[in-house]
């Protein structure tokens, strides 16, 4: 016997694409038409989560050219996903709406609710049937044969059955990014199914993990839901490496072992991001609108500075050692820990721009604690380090605010000292280190007609020195840049030429 819930006819007419789904249902004597899984499951848990309106609608009339008549009534375009399902995609103001239309996997609409993954996703309303029209009483049952309606009440995730995770395996991870999203609990015998089955999310295609990876990592705090990942055994199968964190103690000046170190930061990332305009008040804006950025579909910087504030460590494990005298070290664990996540960027199928951020913040992301910590800190410093972080560099520099905090607390004085220094560092990338890049006082054209250097490596080399002393203030004008030019160009002739030499002779050797 079926729960049964009620939905008013207005709480669905708030959604336009609803009004017009009805409409060509109607017109054209579609039916029987049902609205299933998760927009259906949001408009029952409240109005509030039905901002993501992606729709699923099961049809037992063709559903070609239900989609065909749709897609005109639309003006959207339509899309074949497979035999039996098409795809309806809608471009608003508000964003893009995909609407799914496809025939029952079974006989009638409870088979097709029976073979779905969640019992929160097994629920149906059919929306042929002719409303009557308000202020007259009337409202639209839900369709609940596996009792998802009572998981909901009771803010639990069950899957309907072992098989679902047979069917696709990608439901072990979606089980983890669902409970996020929604703050539910996994239900136990879930649990179970999920851990016996872990190892087939090896199977499944990069570019949907990545989906459902990412938007695990959009849920704040995201921290818990990747020890559930640990706990399901499914982090393991997406960084193999991850398990030895578990094994590294804290040793100083770390006050937690790696692996709650590793969440610790991750946390921090999210302390930090939760209160930018605290942290960093002058420059709060341009980050925001940075972090907010979409690298590609469904990755925002946030997402990938948060992954790296669980993983920048990775290399760590491989790459201990105890000296004599007992103190720990982790020499070269950046460059450890770049293979590790260049081969979890491309299971992801990461583009490029994305996975050249992930190396640019774990390459980099000691530097700036380090030279937070130097007696003083020169502008050619900074310079170099935004020179060589590259795009990543403000991204480096948060992610040190949070490993810091992660190792030593926010009281500490060392962190009060890092935190002020990033301030000045930040600073300078907006004010010094950008306008050398952008408007520089000499240009290419300038040095090979004034100064008769030809194009080629030698001009490249001379622009380098040009933007370094510019952003550094060794000159503030073009007249002084002409001036730093004819002082420094047979100098820097002659080292152009011993680095170029010492390069041959290198290569020759090997």
């Amino acid at each position: 016997m079926s729960e049964a819930s009620d939905i008013h006819p207005d709480q669905l007419q708030r959604n336009p694409c609803v009004r017009v789904i009805e409409a060509v249902a109607t017109a054209g004597g579609t039916g029987p038409l049902y609205l299933v899984g998760g927009y259906l499951r949001d408009l029952l848990l409240g109005s509030g989560r039905t901002g993501r309106a992606d729709l699923d609608l099961v049809i037992w009339e063709n559903p070609d050219r239900f989609g065909r008549d749709l897609a005109a009534a639309l003006n959207g375009s339509l899309v074949r996903l497979d035999p039996a399902t098409m795809r309806v995609v809608v471009g608003s103001a508000e964003g893009m709406t995909q609407i799914d239309i496809s025939r029952p996997k079974g006989e009638t609409i409870e088979a097709d609710l029976a073979a779905r993954d969640f019992t929160v996703n097994a629920l149906a309303l059919r929306l042929d049937i002719p409303h009557t029209p308000h202020p007259t009483p009337h409202t639209l049952s839900v369709i609940d044969p596996t009792r998802g309606l009572i998981d909901l009440r009771d803010k639990r995730l069950r899957a309907i059955a072992p098989s679902a995770f047979d069917r696709d395996p990608l439901r072990l991870i979606r089980a983890v990014r669902l409970a996020a999203e929604l703050d539910f609990t996994i239900e136990e015998a879930t649990r179970g199914w999920i851990i016996e089955c872990a190892a087939r999310l090896g199977t499944i295609a990069g570019e949907r993990l990545r989906e459902e990876l990412f938007r695990i990592l959009d849920t704040v705090p995201a921290a818990p839901w990747l020890e559930q990942l640990d706990t399901l055994g499914l982090l393991r199968v997406l960084v193999p490496k991850v398990e030895a964190l578990k094994s590294v103690p804290a040793s100083r000046p770390h006050r937690l072992p790696l692996w709650d170190h590793s969440l610790q930061t991750l946390s921090s990332v999210e302390r930090l991001l939760t209160d930018l305009r605290r942290f960093f008040p002058d420059d709060a804006i341009w980050l925001r609108e940075r972090l907010d950025r979409e690298i590609e579909a469904g990755v925002t910087e946030t997402a990938i500075l948060k992954l790296l504030g669980f993983l920048h460590d990775v290399g760590k494990p491989e790459t201990r050692s105890v000296e004599p005298n007992g103190r720990v070290r982790f020499i070269g664990h950046e460059q450890a820990g770049l293979p590790i996540l260049a081969r979890l960027c491309d299971r992801l199928r990461l583009g490029r721009t994305a996975t050249n951020l992930v190396a640019g913040i774990e390459q980099h992301h000691v530097r700036p604690i380090h030279l937070s910590s130097a007696p003083t800190v020169t502008a050619r410093a900074r310079y170099r380090f935004f020179r060589e972080a590259g795009d990543a560099a403000p991204l480096v520099l948060l992610h040190s605010w949070a490993d810091l905090r992660a190792t030593i607390g926010e009281e500490a004085e060392a962190f009060s000292r890092h935190q002020q220094f990033l301030r000045e560092a930040l600073r300078f990338y907006r004010t010094e280190f950008l306008a050398s890049q952008a408007t520089p006082l000499l240009r290419g054209d300038d040095l090979i007609d004034l100064f008769g250097v030809t194009p080629g490596p030698f001009l490249g080399f001379i622009i380098e020195h040009l933007q370094e002393a510019q952003a550094t203030g060794a000159m503030t004008d073009r007249q002084e840049a002409l001036t730093y030019v004819r002082a420094h160009l047979e100098s820097w002739q002659q080292l152009f030429d011993a680095t170029t030499n010492s390069l041959h002779l290198r290569v020759e050797s090997n």
